[in-house]
């Protein structure tokens, strides 16, 4: 249990922390203020006070709130992963259907990265004006635990290659890698001087990676991810040849796509859809 309501001093500062919490949920915008005041209970006194959750007599497990994993994470008082995910246990039903497999429910994942899209830049916290980010620094957590790690973990990616649909299994690869691509170079270009270090799409590289891996097309078909990999390319350079000149986390995500592509085995097809901008990106920079 890592919630301690009855020691004064770290009451105190939980309920500092709440400010910047309840902030954040303003920013959310759909919880109700019913939600909310059952959330301040869950993030102040824990669930001994507030489980967040009922269970019937059937083991059918009702979430109080929505997208209750996203919050388990998100407001659970430490970064203890392993304890995080014994918390996240308490809210998957334990009811399965008749074939065995267990109920779901939404986690939240997709509203996590909806939130954090175009969460660049770093937010005031409101307790004390330190620099924070909307979920408190949780996001690497976050998409961890809630988002797939790679394409091969969505649902589209063996519905597309069962049905040998390679055309569609080629834009959804497509579609996640200029996502991923877009919000980074943008994140890179616009973001120098108050980036925030928690951006999600900084741990979403490994899942970039294998949609890259997968892609068999020939040519990239939006142009805006053409000229965005030219950016990207560039700053990857840039960070490279002058870490100290730029942000810490610009320079350790640029350090671990390079990790990643370098040791990923990509197809030669790959390399050679790249090398042009890639090209692009150091002719512009001579």
């Amino acid at each position: 249990m890592s919630w301690y309501p009855d020691d004064k001093t770290w009451l105190k500062a939980r309920k500092a922390q709440w400010k910047e919490v309840k902030k954040s949920l303003k920013e959310v915008g759909f919880y109700s203020p019913q939600d909310i005041k059952l959330i301040k209970e869950y993030f102040l006194y824990g669930p001994d006070k507030e489980p967040m959750r009922t269970v019937d007599n059937d083991g059918d497990i009702q979430r109080k709130i929505s997208y209750m994993g996203m919050v388990a994470i998100w407001l659970y008082p430490s970064f203890d992963k392993e304890s995080i995910i014994e918390e996240l246990h308490k809210f998957r039903s334990t009811v399965q259907y008749q074939d065995g497999s267990i109920m779901q429910y939404d986690t939240g994942a997709n509203r996590v990265l909806e939130f954090c899209d175009r969460d660049y830049a770093t937010h005031k916290s409101a307790s004390d004006g330190r620099d924070t980010s909307l979920f408190q620094g949780k996001e690497q957590l976050l998409a961890e635990l809630l988002l797939p790690a790679s394409v091969e973990d969505e649902s589209w990616f063996a519905s597309r290659r069962n049905m040998k649909d390679f055309e569609g299994l080629n834009d959804e690869c497509e579609r996640s890698f200029r996502f991923i691509i877009n919000r980074l170079s943008s994140y890179f270009s616009k973001h120098m001087e108050n980036p925030n270090p928690n951006f999600i799409y900084r741990y979403r590289l490994s899942y970039c990676i294998s949609a890259l891996k997968h892609f068999k097309g020939s040519e990239f078909e939006a142009q805006l991810l053409k000229e965005n990999l030219v950016t990207f390319f560039a700053a990857l350079d840039k960070f490279a040849a002058s870490p100290d000149k730029y942000p810490q986390c610009f320079v350790e995500t640029a350090q671990e796509f390079t990790r990643l592509f370098n040791e990923a085995d990509l197809p030669d097809s790959v390399h050679a859809l790249l090398a042009p901008y890639i090209k692009a990106a150091k002719e512009g920079a001579a």
